[in-house]
């Protein structure tokens, strides 16, 4: 096999990674498929639906408070993922939190919460406590 050539195989580096991402061309999209497979073998269609309205409600709680703090957000429908725009949310919350920025290379202008299985109703209600106090403070 010719060497030096890796680095046409390597994805285009992503600005929401810190540091280098490396993952080699293709190989994401067929995690993708192995996840799924492996997700709706484990709990089935049922089990899995319950898991996914979970998350919505707890997605659409979240998006319900940030609507009365009136800050500025972005929510695909049917999705558990909210961007917030940057100027809303302190260092000190996004690093307490865990927030994945837009970039962390450049100015960034928002973060995003992915509202998963451990993201309990507790820990949105603490963030947005918080945003609360940060922002009308």
């Amino acid at each position: 096999m010719p060497k030096n050539l890796i680095h046409h195989v390597l994805t285009k580096e992503a600005e929401y990674v810190e540091g280098m991402d490396v993952t080699l061309c293709g190989s994401r999209s067929g995690a993708n498929a192995v996840a799924v497979w492996m997700i709706l073998s484990t709990y089935g269609p049922h089990g899995w639906f319950e898991k996914v309205n979970t998350l919505q409600l707890r997605t659409d709680f979240l998006c319900r408070e940030l609507d009365q703090l009136d800050i500025r957000y972005f929510r695909e429908p049917f999705m558990n993922i909210v961007t917030i725009e940057a100027k809303y949310i302190s260092n000190e919350i996004a690093q307490r939190f865990k927030l994945v920025p837009q970039s962390h290379l450049k100015d960034n202008k928002w973060y995003k919460i992915v509202v998963m299985n451990h993201v309990e109703p507790e820990h949105l209600i603490t963030f947005i406590a918080e945003l609360n106090a940060s922002v009308y403070a």
